[in-house]
C-alpha cells in the first residue's frame, strides 16, 4: 500500500506569524475581562507562563519575553490583553502571599 498525501489544487502555506489569525488570539471581551477582572488576568497570565515553560523547558527564561513581544505585535487586542495579564502576574508576584502560589503553578 502506497502512502501519499494529495494536496488540494489551491492552497497557501502560512507562516507562523499568520497562524494567530486562524488559530485565534485574544478577543476584545477577553482583553476587557483581563483589565477589569484582575483574577481572570492573573489566571490567564500565570497559566500562559506555565504552558510556555512546559513547551520550552530549556530556553523559557531567555525567550519568554521575546515570545510575549511577538504576540503583542500581532494586533492591538492581543497587546491590551497581554499587558493586562502581565500587570496582574507581576503585581501578584510582588506580594509575598501570591509569590509562592505563582511559583507552584509555573513549576507544576
Amino acid at each position: 500500500m502506497e502512502m501519499t498525501m494529495h494536496m488540494p489544487a489551491v492552497y497557501t502555506v502560512m507562516e507562523q506569524e499568520e497562524m494567530t489569525y486562524t488559530t485565534g488570539g485574544a478577543t476584545a471581551l477577553q482583553a476587557v475581562c483581563a483589565w477589569f477582572l484582575p483574577f481572570y488576568g492573573w489566571y490567564k497570565g500565570i497559566t500562559a507562563v506555565r504552558d510556555y515553560r512546559k513547551a520550552n523547558p530549556d530556553t523559557w527564561m531567555e525567550t519568554g519575553l521575546d515570545a510575549l513581544t511577538a504576540h503583542m505585535e500581532t494586533n492591538a487586542i492581543n497587546m491590551l490583553y497581554d499587558v493586562a495579564c502581565a500587570v496582574s502576574v507581576v503585581g501578584s508576584c510582588m506580594s509575598v502571599i501570591w509569590l509562592i502560589p505563582n511559583a507552584l503553578i509555573v513549576f507544576s
